[in-house]
């Protein structure tokens, strides 16, 4: 059976690019409410993907991924394209989307554990209501942004929150409360640094404390949350090339290249 042929002629249908742990766990939700949900494979058809006009189209590759699922996804579903992955800014997108809907998500999800959040997730665009259709049945919060600045406030927050567990926690270890209560001056050198950084990449001035406040929330949310991620050194490297991409200079990312990362 084609894709088409699974979609029918129902206008309820979603694609779903990447089928790791987010992307089924959105598919499941979907399933669950009766839509027809049908995966982008490496093996799909090119030619009978462009025929088919879903409700909406999940991105879930990883960040790194990113990129190159943008550039092979077929110009029909690049209307209907919904962004879920982290360090997401405009300048993710831009080119090559031109208005896709995006879910800064606050949960995840392991093995067989239930997915567990940390804190609503933002969703902003035109299917966040589709979106939230999937949050509701797998009773995670969230809440709409009404504005696109209150999209990159909300995409930046959970920037900032990865990349600082992450490149500390390549120091420190431990958990994100640790983080916060035994190593200050790291964190406050670090976030500096990040803000900086997340500047840059959206291309105006953002001001640190307003960030962090929500940053540290997070952090009391789950305390026990661990620092360093699997992808810890990828994102540094990615941190530290953005950063002389855009001619800044940012002493503890480069010392934790340093420690953390082989000379390239």
């Amino acid at each position: 059976m084609t894709s088409a042929q699974m979609f029918g002629a129902s206008s309820r249908a979603v694609v779903v690019v990447g089928m790791g742990q987010l992307g089924a766990l959105f598919a499941r939700a979907w399933l669950e409410r009766g839509r027809p949900v049908v995966p982008l494979l490496r093996t799909s058809d090119p030619s009978e993907l462009a025929s088919l006009r879903p409700e909406a189209t999940l991105v879930a590759v990883g960040e790194a991924a990113l990129p190159s699922a943008l550039e092979s996804l077929p110009v029909s579903l690049t209307q209907s394209a919904v962004l879920v992955q982290n360090e997401l800014l405009p300048c993710s997108w831009l080119g090559k989307l031109s208005e896709p809907t995006v879910a800064v998500v606050w949960f995840e999800k392991k093995g067989d554990r239930p997915p567990h959040s940390i804190r609503p997730s933002v969703l902003h665009g035109p299917r966040a209501a589709l979106v939230a259709e999937a949050l509701e049945r797998l009773e995670l919060p969230f809440q709409l942004a009404a504005a696109e600045q209150e999209r990159d406030h909300a995409l930046v927050v959970k920037n900032l929150y990865i990349l600082l567990l992450n490149l500390a926690g390549l120091r420190t270890g431990g958990s994100a409360g640790e983080l916060l209560e035994g190593a200050p001056e790291l964190v406050s050198a670090l976030s500096r640094e990040l803000v900086q950084h997340q500047s840059a990449l959206l291309g105006r001035s953002l001001q640190l404390e307003p960030l962090m406040a929500d940053v540290r929330e997070a952090i009391h949310a789950d305390p026990q949350h661990g620092c360093r991620g699997r992808s810890a050194e990828e994102r540094l490297a990615r941190v530290l090339s953005q950063a002389r991409a855009h001619g800044l200079t940012l002493p503890t990312v480069e010392a934790l290249a340093q420690e953390h990362l082989a000379p390239r």
